[in-house]
């Protein structure tokens, strides 16, 4: 239950979904997960990349209800809802990939509960979200151009004119 807004980016991993959501170079993003079954092993202790979740929001098509491995500790989505991440299932998370390739990194809100807005509004509200921008740099002048290299690698292994004293 809530709302969450950010960047839609997507994993393709099958394996690794806690070491994701707790890798902070997610923070501020909404990952959308191509494997079908996430949470399968629930949540362990030994495996996170930091302390916290950093993803602003999780898309999964099919979650674990219930975990099985040894090493967990509590099922994925208790975890999810623990840290306050909104995440939303039974989403096709292979065409929202392909989309995504498509057309690039997206703004998106996740909403539910009782009093979700209209679609107006909600559009309005995913509109705020700042969209990430590549840092620049300042322009490079070009290469050099091949021709250019090869003159003057020949000037420079022309010997200079002798000047030894056996002039007649």
């Amino acid at each position: 239950m809530g709302e969450t807004f950010g960047e839609a980016v997507f994993s393709t991993g099958m394996t690794g979904y806690q070491e994701t959501l707790t890798d902070p170079s997610y923070h501020r993003q909404v990952v959308v997960m191509t494997a079908p079954h996430v949470g399968n092993t629930g949540v362990n202790d030994d495996d996170p990349e930091s302390q916290r979740i950093w993803v602003a929001g999780y898309v999964v098509r099919d979650p674990a209800r219930v975990p099985s491995n040894w090493r967990s500790r509590r099922p994925l989505d208790e975890e999810l809802a623990a840290q306050g991440i909104v995440g939303i299932s039974g989403i096709d998370t292979r065409a929202l990939t392909r989309h995504l390739r498509e057309r690039g990194a997206m703004r998106v809100g996740i909403f539910s509960g009782a009093t979700v807005p209209d679609d107006a509004t909600l559009l309005a509200r995913v509109l705020e979200v700042p969209r990430w921008r590549a840092p620049t740099s300042p322009p490079r002048s070009p290469p050099p151009s091949p021709t250019s290299c090869r003159r003057s690698a020949r000037r420079s292994s022309r010997s200079p004119p002798s000047t030894s004293a056996s002039r007649a």
